[in-house]
């Protein structure tokens, strides 16, 4: 089932789903380096670089997602300039809305956090369960 919401609606969400995973992973991976103390074992090296790779991967795919809607409005933007100084050679394009404009890249900035921090959540607490 497909809903159409609204951009601020689902910036909420995917705010307050970070919100609650993220924590709980944080304390899961605190608690993880405590006891591995200064000799991590090679299941916990692998789980901190994980972490690292995750934290740059998640930045990297934050920045593209801004930056594909940035450009994307910025050609829209381009486009109805066009079409406003040369009607007879550019079909006019609507323009989103402000508000659509400043929360469509929020919205693309903030998913790959939520969809890493919410995978991770699932999986820790897999492993809680498993021991």
């Amino acid at each position: 089932m497909n809903r159409n919401r609204s951009a601020a609606s689902t910036l909420g969400t995917h705010l307050m789903e970070l919100g609650t995973a993220a924590p709980v992973v944080v304390a899961h991976r605190m608690a993880q380096m405590a006891a591995a103390g200064s000799r991590p074992s090679a299941r916990d090296r692998r789980e901190f670089a994980l972490m690292s790779n995750e934290k740059v991967s998640a930045a990297w795919e934050s920045w593209m997602g801004m930056t594909r809607y940035a450009m994307t409005l910025n050609t829209a933007a381009t486009q109805a300039a066009w079409a406003f100084w040369m009607p007879w050679a550019f079909a006019p394009k609507a323009l989103p809305s402000p508000q659509d404009a400043l929360l469509t890249p929020a919205t693309a900035g903030v998913a790959p956090y939520r969809r890493m921090a919410m995978a991770n959540d699932r999986r820790l607490s897999n492993k809680r369960k498993a021991r």
